[in-house]
């Protein structure tokens, strides 16, 4: 797909709701600090807080077009985050007053689309979706460049741009949902993977979410921030070990808070490196093979692929481990081996 320049953003004289307090601080020298606790993998720049056009309704308004469709550029954002350093997570750990999703068609696989793409839909989150959201971008892991495994396929694309007000801050996070799931997403500060962009193609476009009955093996996870320094990142989760059974159904052994704890621990002491989120095993592999589902009570869930006759042994988002020897001893203590289908070739961990 062939890249394009972005256009620059039209600059708005209009002050967004809830932000004027912090403009008068700022028009009188003094910069809006962050937020206790919300930036504590932060370290950047707080930029003072500037006038932003808004809607009739309060919310941001949203830019009129986009020139944005390269798969390995994110959608560009209209300003960088103001009010708050936010060069540690997408959206602050906090809720905003206010959430606008902006989507602008950027593929077509019935009609031809070029750009500038002009603004086709925009949406004031609701208080369910605004809560979801934030979550999912609060928590979306830092992209570490490493290069996914894409299959390419063609298909409908959609730029998103999301709009977060509060107080003393905006924050503004671009996205494109593409058919592969192989895009990135940024403020403009931090940048995350295809997470944040499949979750708003789920609430605001043509996918469809899962359902509420989704059993705890089937929930989908786009990693975890921390991920890229830990397979189990901080927290106290609980783990569910997960096995694929001949029949096609999947057995799941959710563990309690102490053997959750030891599964954690036995994590965290194994020796990683970035992963290639393949591995390489046997034609007849064992039954030996199960996934671990780690759920916080905050935030997504961590998936980790588990397969001893696999190298790597052990796959994560972000990072793999050569030996799995000890985990696996520990957890078929408790999860004991059934007969699997036979699945040949090789693991890849970015199935969610």
């Amino acid at each position: 797909m062939q890249s394009r320049r972005p256009r620059p953003y039209a600059v708005g004289r209009v002050l967004a709701t809830g932000v004027a307090a912090a403009l008068a601080l700022v028009a009188c020298g003094t910069t809006t600090a962050p937020q206790p606790g919300e930036t504590s993998l932060a370290g950047g720049p707080v930029r003072p807080v500037t006038s932003q056009p808004v809607e009739a309704d309060g919310g941001l308004r949203c830019p009129e077009s986009i020139d944005t469709a390269a798969l390995d550029k994110p959608v560009p954002v209209p300003q960088k985050p103001q009010g708050v350093d936010a060069t540690g997570r997408l959206l602050p750990d906090r809720d905003p007053t206010s959430l606008v999703v902006c989507g602008y068609p950027a593929a077509d696989i019935m009609k031809p689309v070029s750009a500038p793409f002009r603004l086709a839909k925009r949406t004031v989150a609701s208080d369910a979706q605004r809560a979801a959201l934030v979550e999912a971008l609060t928590w979306s892991p830092r992209d570490t460049g490493a290069q996914r495994v894409c299959t390419l396929m063609a298909g409908n694309e959609t730029a998103y741009v999301v709009g977060a007000a509060y107080g003393d801050a905006i924050v503004w996070v671009g996205a494109l949902a593409d058919a592969n799931a192989c895009s990135t997403s940024t403020n403009g500060d931090f940048r995350s993977g295809p997470g944040p962009a499949v979750v708003l193609d789920q609430m605001f476009g043509s996918r469809t979410p899962p359902s509420a009955g989704v059993a705890a093996c089937n929930r989908a996870s786009w990693g975890r921030l921390g991920d890229d320094r830990s397979l189990a990142p901080e927290g106290n989760p609980t783990a569910t070990v997960c096995r694929d059974a001949a029949d096609g159904t999947v057995k799941a052994a959710q563990l309690d808070a102490a053997k959750s704890a030891e599964v954690a621990a036995a994590l965290r002491a194994l020796p990683t490196k970035p992963t290639g989120q393949t591995c390489q095993g046997p034609d007849n592999p064992s039954n030996g093979r199960f996934t671990l589902l780690l759920t916080y009570a905050v935030g997504p869930p961590v998936r980790l692929s588990i397969d001893p006759d696999c190298a790597p042994a052990v796959l994560g988002s972000n990072l793999e481990s050569a030996d799995a020897s000890s985990l696996v001893e520990l957890v078929e203590q408790w999860s004991a081996r059934i007969p699997g289908p036979d699945l040949n070739g090789s693991v890849s961990s970015t199935s969610p």
